[in-house]
């Protein structure tokens, strides 16, 4: 009986997690309203549901939760706050609602990367740029050794490095695979971007 009663609980904050993961931002959104969802709940990987609207670009989704009282702060299993996964999108929205609300763009995870990192490792130019004007450090540096410059270039991704490149002061730095960002765009075939970083 107890069990059966755990599963109801349980119920809206798994329905919550279904919703985010099949793209349907109305249906997450009227459960958010109803007051009826946890939203410090954490799923697999400890990822809160604002991790989830975050990664998946839901902007009002990722309002409401803040409104709700999700922290921005909450970290997954292996330290990704949600500015983290909302440096995964092409689209700066979601990352500046979560830096109004306090989000930290200098937060490191577990392996030393910072939403920056991440932003130049997909290519999201208009968000890497939002993070350096919101006090990210572009010479941070991973357990790899790897800047954010050197995942822009790995990328092969010119308007990235281009972004990074004058902001970084050490941008010849070598890896602890003794590599530069440039021998990264080298190594990749992205002969233009290695020429910008020679």
């Amino acid at each position: 009986m107890l069990a059966a009663g755990a599963a109801l609980a349980q119920a809206p904050d798994e329905r919550l997690y279904q919703a985010i993961k099949e793209n349907k931002e109305p249906v997450a959104a009227i459960l958010v309203l109803g007051g009826k969802v946890d939203v410090h709940h954490r799923y697999k990987a400890r990822e809160t549901a604002l991790h989830l609207a975050a990664e998946k670009d839901m902007r009002a989704l990722a309002r409401l939760l803040l409104d709700a009282g999700a922290r921005v702060h909450a970290r997954t299993a292996t330290g990704e706050t949600a500015l983290h996964h909302a440096a995964l999108n092409e689209d700066p929205s979601v990352a500046a609602l979560l830096l109004d609300a306090g989000a930290d763009p200098r937060a490191l995870n577990d392996h030393g990367e910072s939403a920056l990192h991440w932003a130049a490792y997909g290519g999201n130019v208009a968000v890497a740029r939002l993070l350096l004007e919101r006090g990210a450090d572009p010479d941070a540096v991973n357990l790899d050794g790897n800047l954010a410059l050197h995942g822009a270039a790995d990328a092969g991704d010119a308007a990235t490095v281009r972004l990074l490149l004058p902001r970084t002061r050490a941008p010849g730095l070598r890896n602890l695979k003794g590599r530069t960002p440039a021998d990264l765009a080298r190594a990749r075939g992205h002969a233009a971007v290695a020429a910008l970083l020679d």
